[in-house]
């Protein structure tokens, strides 16, 4: 964290610093890792917002501008009328909030005010991501209870949905550096099973594979090469992945693990293909479908039984890809890539022989197009 200076006051330790070198997602990643407690206050202009932490966690901000403020967020989002606004705003008075005052008027359900806090909140913190110059203050502190509500907000997507809306590519570039930059996968699958990630940056994800530089993952990804770059720095920033050098030696277990998700992704892009086809043939044949499956996997298994073993394709047509891991676990990583993919190739085309069979060629041809999707997607259409 980027400070100008830092103090002791009143037994709290303060930190202050530029937003120009520290952006808001590093400052808060940055609590998160370390586990504070305290408020941090940002001002730009006559802006100031504050963003209230419990042990690296965002469980509350607030704004001084009147735009920004709960009444006027309600009034914006048609969840109140403006006569009610009036008279709840007259009672205001210290130790009473106006989100309290309008449950008490009616205005709102008591169940609707944690909801539109937690709204307010975020909206607040949105603005908070686009800001590249201000100043920022961190008061380390206990907060208290009786001033804030706290909410339960997932930091991690916070920062995550924050650099989605950023439009400036001097901030991404600053967060990432260079285009020419190898980027290594950490494995830090914590962090990533709390991410609420769209498929096209799960794929980006996917080339992170401590070969290639950022130039070439924008080259083959399918989002733009903004935000290709955007969605890296904020992978960065949440610690999915980390700066490397392409000649730079990596110990073995941290190729194994990189070697693991990576297999992971395919099996979860055969997985998309499967349940595809699974919804289609269900259209068709209802329930039934659990049986055309198992029926498919039983005939592979014959082939690839220990690959297969305690793998069934009901109610979603998914492979469990832990299961599949843990019977192929004695083997090296790549022939258990090798047995994984060959395995499944041949569980698509027994699928596919199995539809033409039973069901004919324009069901075949629609299945032939999912397919051809689904291998387009795995690098191998």
């Amino acid at each position: 964290m980027s400070t100008t200076d830092e103090f002791f006051g009143d037994d709290d330790l303060t930190i202050r610093g530029q937003i120009g070198t520290s952006s808001v997602p590093e400052l808060l990643r940055s609590l998160l890792q370390s586990g504070e407690t305290g408020i941090l206050t940002l001002r730009q202009g006559e802006i100031t917002k504050s963003i209230f932490i419990h042990q690296g966690r965002v469980v509350y901000a607030a704004s001084n501008s009147p735009d920004e403020r709960l009444g006027e967020n309600l009034l914006l989002r048609g969840k109140i009328t403006a006569r009610q606004y009036v008279e709840a705003s007259k009672l205001i008075r210290p130790g009473r909030r106006l989100g309290a005052i309008l449950v008490e008027l009616g205005a709102l359900d008591p169940d609707e005010l944690i909801p539109v806090v937690e709204h307010q909140t975020k909206e607040v913190l949105m603005d908070l991501f686009g800001w590249t110059h201000g100043e920022y203050e961190l008061i380390m502190k206990a907060v208290d209870p009786d001033n804030v509500i706290s909410l339960n907000i997932s930091t991690e997507n916070l920062i995550l949905d924050g650099i989605r809306r950023c439009r400036a590519w001097s901030q991404v570039m600053r967060g990432l550096g260079d285009i020419e930059i190898v980027l290594y996968p950490t494995g830090n699958s914590e962090v990533l099973y709390k991410l609420d990630l769209a498929g096209e940056e799960q794929e980006v994800l996917s080339h992170v594979n401590g070969r290639s530089t950022i130039e070439q993952i924008c080259d083959v990804s399918y989002l733009s090469n903004f935000e290709t770059c955007r969605i890296l720095w904020a992978f960065l920033v949440l610690g999915l992945v980390r700066k490397g050098r392409p000649d730079e030696e990596r110990p073995s277990h941290v190729v194994d693990r990189e070697r693991e998700i990576e297999l992971e992704d395919v099996v979860e892009k055969y997985n998309q293909m499967f349940n595809r086809i699974y919804s289609f043939i269900r259209g068709r044949v209802g329930d039934q479908v659990d049986a055309f499956m198992e029926d498919a996997l039983e005939q592979v298994s014959r082939q690839y039984g220990s690959l297969f073993g305690g793998v069934d394709l009901k109610q979603y047509g998914r492979a469990d890809f832990e299961q599949m891991l843990a019977n192929v676990a004695d083997l090296p990583p790549d022939r258990r890539r090798n047995l994984m993919v060959t395995g499944l190739n041949e569980l698509v085309y027994v699928i596919q022989f199995a539809i033409r069979s039973k069901f004919g060629k324009p069901e075949e041809a629609v299945v032939s197009g999912i397919i051809k999707d689904g291998f387009r997607k795995l690098g191998m259409g």
